[in-house]
């Protein structure tokens, strides 16, 4: 099991992401866990300028209104729970990580303030 994040006290799973730019230096971009998410990866369109993510077309996604979107979508290499995932990211409001990356794990949340987010690989 690893200790990938934490629970803050506006009741939200924070977890670190590490995605590969276009010079294949890492950078680290905290994301909520959003189950409500069938997709991989959710990034503001400013920090997919700042990575230079490249370009894959455009996707249309549901939001949990139950309006629909038409936003860009991008292909990344991601670190995330001890491994590397080449996974499509869609543009959204802020950073998140849905279950299309969680899909093969056991995910454990200590729901409280401070709460460690607990990943384990499913065998």
């Amino acid at each position: 099991m690893t200790s990938i994040g934490c629970v803050t006290g506006d009741r939200e799973v924070v977890v670190p992401l590490l995605v590969r730019n276009r010079d294949g230096a890492d950078r680290q971009v905290d994301a909520l866990l959003d189950t409500g998410l069938s997709g991989y990866v959710a990034l503001p369109a400013r920090v997919i300028e700042l990575l230079e993510l490249q370009r894959l077309g455009r996707e249309q996604v549901t939001l949990a209104s139950g309006k629909t979107h038409l936003v860009g979508k991008y292909e990344a290499t991601i670190g995330f729970g001890g491994s590397v995932h080449s996974v499509e990211v869609v543009e959204a409001g802020e950073p998140l990580v849905g279950m299309g990356l969680l899909w093969g794990f056991d995910l454990r949340i200590q729901c409280m303030d401070g709460g460690q987010v607990v990943l384990e690989r499913l065998s």
